[in-house]
């Protein structure tokens, strides 16, 4: 899948997204999907990686956008679409 760009409408730069996310983005937001998922948060980086059984998601957070990146094994990919839809509109609202 294509990375998914979102650009900084409510926070200044990278830095502010990166903690704005790392407050609204949880294990439990994850979980929602009926995904169970790891957070680590590469903080010299600003990347946010998420990952559990057949799924994976890097955020990377640029200059005036941020990345998502969403991997789904194949039990999940009937999912790809609502799940992804989901995180850009969530991310949407906090960036």
């Amino acid at each position: 899948m294509m990375a998914i760009k979102i650009p900084y409408k409510t926070v200044k730069n990278s830095k502010e997204a990166f903690e704005a996310i790392k407050k609204n983005i949880t294990v439990e937001e994850i979980e929602k999907y009926k995904v169970k998922a790891e957070l680590k948060y590469d903080e010299d980086k600003k990347i946010i990686y998420a990952s559990g059984s057949g799924f994976e998601l890097v955020v990377k957070f640029l200059e005036k956008e941020l990345e998502l990146d969403l991997q789904l094994a194949f039990l999940l990919k009937p999912l790809k679409s609502k799940i992804s839809d989901s995180l850009e509109h969530k991310f949407k609202k906090v960036v």
